[in-house]
């Protein structure tokens, strides 16, 4: 049982690393939050709720890989390399496709409750 707990440990110390050191973490973070005050000042039902949720978390995730991806070339690559510049602006990418995503998700969950 401790081993377990102690995943839980690492995991919430990967996330206060992540909001408190990674600017773009906690910007992505921040239109969570955001997006969550609209679903709810809106008054979004629990399936629109859900696609928020879903898209907060991937665009989270995939910011927070895109974080680890950038870091590990940096890490490794002590030179500058176009190999390594094209590694990070794929994993970039990564983060600008799920955006996207949110994106027209929350176009097609909150246009229509603005216009009535």
């Amino acid at each position: 049982m401790k081993w377990f707990l102690g995943r839980f440990k690492y995991a919430w110390l990967g996330i206060r690393n992540g909001l408190l050191n990674d600017k773009s973490i906690l910007f992505q973070f921040v239109g969570g939050v955001l997006a969550f005050l609209a679903a709810y000042l809106l008054g979004c039902s629990v399936w629109e709720w859900l696609w928020i949720l879903l898209c907060v978390t991937l665009v989270i995730v995939a910011e927070t890989f895109n974080s680890c991806i950038e870091r590990c070339v940096d890490y490794i690559s002590l030179e500058r390399d176009p190999r390594a510049g094209l590694i990070k602006d794929m994993a970039a990418a990564a983060v600008m496709i799920v955006c996207v995503f949110a994106v027209i998700s929350a176009i097609v969950i909150m246009v229509p409750k603005l216009m009535n």
